[in-house]
């Protein structure tokens, strides 16, 4: 090789050495300073990212309060259950893993369905409910096959539970799993959204109270996302526990005497029982609502059992004894998963199961509306406690007959024998002569058409009618054939069931405006309620008048009175239209209540408070289609407050 060939290649070789040792120098330089990023200057966040990959954190969900009843005893509580959860970022192939999950345990395609919804929603680290029910087999069958299942766990939870079944259901209401709808509203149940919350009843009402606050643990995880070990920073704040007014043993009676009435049961079994029942779609309902009981009336027919509603308040301190609404369904149904058919069932139940009648059932009060017109008539100077007016069967005003319930009418009448053998002529007569703004005024004053208080959500504020009411609600005006038709409590008018005992309670009081309360008062003090307002002297006379009811000669509950051992009762009946009687109808006769289909026979209501002397408890009942007040709703006040006035004496 000539030198000339030679010095080219060595300057070739010289510029390539450069730029390779240039490149090695670059390199080594940028490897250096990220280095000196990751290790130094961003050591604190890789060192969290390290963290959350060794830690997974979850929240702790708190206890629960418990709810007693007036006894201490257990209305709502909670037991252990344990829990199928995985952790979707340490799963392989989750559809593969539920796949393999159900052929362990029992996995509905619903259960699968929530799963992959949830995984495909939230984020990968946050835990996601497989089934909040293990039973004792399958977590045993979970345990020796775990290793096989990354990502996939199970631990010890509180399940809400009801020992009393469905008899308070209407009061405590349920828990269930939060809805989309909730997490809208509030953004902090996002962290916990496998816990329950209160969807009715008390358990809605005082749900910040008894839901408690979640605490926080970190669980040390391997590769595969099984835990190691748990490190607990903020243990969970147990919600407080609510002692309710709610006596269960009076609740309990006061459900089976409604619930039986005056008819007699019928064994399930029978063939007869069998042929009513492909034929009758009541008594089908019945029975698909988990009912074991078929009643008989006074003419052999089967019925279903009564439905309606009972309530039962201190006239005093205003606490519920008793708050019954029938039919009732289980709240234990909704704190685990809650089937579609059970709810189907419950939801279009054409009984209604999950309506509590008690505070959001809206009725024509019927006669027991007659003392807010007799006590507004009296206290306006209209009439005196020796006022009268001829009963002759019918009144005309106008263009229009208005009929009294007893065919032939009452003869002459004052307030006191008005009440009693709940005439409704003079009541007309009265209610003319009084205008409906003083009625109005007067039933507000007694508790009719407002809210209560009592606490639970969704009660109705029924309806007290007047000019304003109808001009804002139907464009027209007020005519006096309205008030007529409202004075004995139907047209416009409605009430609930607690709303009647609440005016009870006030009739009996005489002194103040009691209000419904569900929680237990400390010790013997007497809430301070407002005054009542009302003339003594009126509340006297229409007390006179409810005494008459039970205890006259031709009082229309005489045969339904309170053994007078017990101190007796005062009461109202009230008898209410559920189909109106056509004036052809009226021509060719009245057909009875027994005689009409169970579905168009008139509601039966009755108010009382007792002991007459010195009172202390007020009752409504309310019996959807159960004909007569006298002699259905009244028996069962009876047979309750019997109950009642034993155990109390």
């Amino acid at each position: 090789m000539s030198r000339a060939k030679t010095k080219d290649l060595r300057r070739i070789m010289s510029r390539r050495g450069l730029l390779l040792v240039g490149g090695s120098a670059l390199l080594t330089s940028f490897l250096g300073a990220r280095l000196f990023q990751l290790q130094v200057a961003q050591n604190n966040r890789y060192q969290r990212l390290s963290d959350r990959n060794q830690f997974d954190v979850r929240i702790v969900a708190p206890t629960r309060g418990r709810l007693f009843d007036r006894k201490m005893r257990l209305l709502a509580g909670n037991a252990e259950s344990f829990e199928l959860y995985l952790t979707p970022l340490y799963v392989d192939d989750l559809q593969q893993t539920l796949a393999a999950l159900g052929q362990v345990i029992e996995l509905s395609e619903r259960d699968i369905k929530a799963v992959l919804l949830a995984a495909g929603k939230g984020p990968s680290f946050r835990d996601i409910i497989v089934r909040n029910d293990l039973s004792q087999r399958e977590l045993a069958r979970l345990a020796v096959r775990s290793p096989l299942f990354g990502g996939v766990s199970f631990r010890k939870s509180l399940r809400r539970i009801y020992p009393q079944g469905s008899l308070a259901c209407h009061i405590t209401g349920y828990v269930s799993p939060v809805t989309a709808r909730e997490l809208e509203r509030n953004q902090s149940l996002e962290k916990t959204p496998y816990l329950g919350t209160g969807k009715v009843g008390v358990e809605l009402a005082h749900e910040d109270y008894l839901r408690g606050l979640p605490g926080r643990e970190r669980i040390e995880v391997n590769a595969k996302g099984q835990p190691i070990r748990v490190l607990r920073d903020v243990d969970a704040m147990s919600g407080k526990d609510l002692q309710l007014s709610i006596d269960v043993e009076v609740q309990l009676q006061a459900a089976e005497i409604l619930r039986r009435g005056q008819l007699a049961p019928v064994e399930l079994g029978s063939l007869q029982v069998q042929r009513a029942l492909a034929k009758n779609s009541e008594l089908q309902a019945h029975i698909a609502l988990g009912d074991d009981l078929v009643l008989r009336d006074a003419k052999d027919r089967l019925v279903p059992p009564e439905l309606g509603a009972v309530v039962i308040m201190d006239i005093h301190s205003g606490e519920v004894l008793s708050l019954v609404s029938a039919p009732m369904f289980d709240p234990n149904l909704f704190t685990g998963t809650l089937l579609t058919r059970d709810w189907r069932r419950l939801n279009s139940h054409p009984r209604t199961p999950l309506l509590n009648r008690a505070t959001s059932g809206q009725y024509a009060p019927g006669s027991t509306f007659k003392m807010a017109v007799g006590l507004a008539a009296l206290e306006a100077g209209v009439i005196s406690k020796n006022t009268q007016f001829n009963c002759s069967g019918d009144m005309e005003l106008g263009n229009a007959t208005f009929h009294c319930w007893r065919k032939g009418g009452h003869g002459m009448m004052n307030i006191i024998s008005a009440l009693a053998q709940s005439c409704d002529v003079f009541i007309y007569e009265v209610a003319l002569k009084t205008g409906i703004r003083k009625i109005k005024d007067m039933a507000h004053r007694l508790g009719l058409g407002d809210v209560t208080g009592i606490g639970l959500p969704g009660e109705k504020q029924g309806i007290i009618p007047s000019h304003e009411w109808k001009l804002a609600n139907q464009g027209r005006v007020w005519t006096p054939g309205e008030t007529v038709v409202s004075s004995i409590g139907q047209g416009y008018v409605l009430a609930t069931p607690l709303q009647l005992a609440v005016m009870t309670a006030r009739l009996a009081n005489g002194k103040q405006a009691v209000a419904p309360r569900l929680v237990k008062s400390n010790g013997d003090a007497v809430p301070d309620f407002a005054p009542l307002d009302i003339d003594p002297y009126a509340l006297a006379i229409i007390r006179e008048g409810m005494f008459e009811v039970m205890n006259g000669r031709f009082g229309t509950a005489r045969n339904y009175n309170l053994d007078r051992s017990l101190g007796g009762m005062a009461g109202k009946t009230g008898t209410v239209q559920v189909k109106r009687i056509t004036k052809a109808q009226r021509e060719v006769g009245i057909v009875n209540n027994i005689d009409r289909p169970w579905a168009e026979r008139d509601h039966a209501l009755f108010v009382a408070y007792a002991p007459v002397k010195q009172p202390r408890y007020a009752i409504s009942v309310v019996v959807e289609h159960g004909g007569s007040g006298s002699s259905t709703a009244a028996p069962v006040a009876r047979d309750i407050l019997t109950q009642l006035m034993q155990k109390q004496g």
